[in-house]
């Protein structure tokens, strides 16, 4: 059979990570800080863009002008935009690296998969997975990791191990715990000695890529929406404009540029920025309208009355993709009544109930109460909160108990009483 070359031309949609889309998704991750961040920054060099800087998020937070300054230093992504773009990448590499970048967690860790974001991206995994590759090699070790032990492993890479050998001692790290240095040794084809030079390698790494003080100091917690009671006890929730600057389009400036056809890079950039904005804002009004609908009992009766829900029940009702809600949702709160709610506390596991699912916050507002209730000098264990709760038709083990008080940074029972002990002899 006789192979000729030819040619032929097919006509295909797909996605591509183009500016725009780039835009609307780092966009709708920012918070109310992030996004005046933004578009000062944006509105100064883009001549398009008219930003009133009266309505910045900084006015609205109270805060002394010299604090806000202080809150907002430069992120840590800034950085790491610097090393990719010294790497010499593919473009499209390049661009992909640097859109993960804009996904990455206050704590460095990347909190999608290269599978979800090749689905909402339309760009081949393989792409996604060789800018995440890129990324992954850059300072500080174990940035862009998608779990604790993958960071680790990135991070005994960088100390000269290689990537198997990193893979195979981190598999090891409970055997670490206990010290048992047989199975080490075997499992790792080492000496005593190499193992025990191994664990205090082990001990010189970080479970996160970022340590709190290598992280931004976190800017003030601002909401993005508000609740609002009429006087008939009617609930709606709103946007909340004080958390947003006021920007538009100069069209003066506009209708001169569509005349005269200059700068429109800059024009289409400028555009691309207020739809991005726009669709923040509708997406986080139909978060909000979801939250009403579900969690009407928490806006009248308080936490107790937290329905179980996660973000994939979100996703699913408003058709929109995990990874976007998971950025929908990101450093964003909702003001009830003058308190803020991170809009992540409304999501939480479901525990059984005699009545019902439990949502795992009620259930650790519960803990919290009987532990403030608890005599002084006979403080309550673990055990002892799980038999009542499981008595008020709570299934629930002591060992989900003591994770609920060690994530509400409240002393075991035994701690618990020997503080009470030295307040009764001061």
């Amino acid at each position: 059979m006789a192979l000729n070359p030819r040619l032929e031309l097919r006509t295909q949609q797909r996605l591509a990570l183009t500016p725009e889309l780039r835009t609307r998704l780092s966009v709708l991750r920012m918070t109310p800080a992030e996004l005046d961040e933004a578009l000062a920054a944006e509105a100064a060099r883009n001549p398009f863009l008219k930003r009133n800087a009266a309505t910045a998020v900084g006015a609205a937070t109270g805060l002394d002008p010299l604090d806000w300054v202080a809150a907002r230093e430069a992120p840590f992504q800034d950085d790491l935009r610097r090393q990719i773009e010294r790497m010499g990448l593919d473009p499209r590499r390049e661009a992909v690296a640097l859109h993960l970048i804009a996904e990455l967690g206050a704590d460095g860790f990347l909190d999608v998969g290269t599978d979800e974001l090749a689905l909402e991206l339309g760009l081949p995994e393989a792409l996604i997975a060789d800018a995440l590759a890129s990324l992954q090699s850059c300072e500080p070790a174990g940035i862009a990791a998608r779990s604790v032990s993958e960071s680790l492993v990135l991070q005994l890479v960088a100390k000269g191990m290689a990537t198997r050998e990193a893979q195979a001692t981190v598999r090891l790290l409970p055997d670490f715990a206990r010290l048992n240095w047989s199975a080490i040794q075997s499992a790792l084809g080492v000496t005593l000695g190499e193992a025990r030079a191994r664990a205090a390698l082990l001990r010189t790494l970080s479970p996160r890529p970022l340590a709190p003080g290598e992280s931004p100091r976190a800017a003030p917690l601002v909401a993005d929406l508000r609740l609002v009671r009429d006087e008939s006890g009617r609930l709606a929730i709103v946007p909340s404009h004080s958390a947003h600057p006021s920007v538009q389009l100069d069209q003066t400036l506009v209708r001169k540029a569509e005349a005269e056809g200059f700068a429109p890079e800059l024009l289409a950039r400028a555009r691309a920025m207020l739809a991005a904005i726009d669709q923040r804002g509708l997406t986080l009004a139909r978060i909000g309208e979801w939250l009403l609908e579900k969690q009407t009992g928490f806006f009248q009766r308080g936490l107790g009355a937290l329905v179980p829900s996660t973000r994939q029940d979100l996703a699913a009702d408003l058709g929109l993709h995990p990874s976007t809600i998971s950025r929908a949702l990101a450093g964003k709160a909702l003001d009830v009544d003058g308190r803020l709610w991170p809009l992540s506390t409304f999501f939480s596991a479901a525990l059984p109930g005699r009545d019902g699912p439990l949502s795992a916050r009620a259930v650790q507002r519960r803990v919290a109460e009987m532990i403030a209730a608890e005599p002084e000098t006979r403080p309550l264990s673990d055990e002892c909160v799980a038999d009542q709760l499981r008595a008020q038709g709570v299934d629930i083990a002591r060992r989900t108990v003591a994770k609920y008080r060690q994530g509400l940074h409240i002393p075991s029972s035994a701690m618990r009483r020997r503080l009470a002990a030295d307040r009764r002899r001061e």
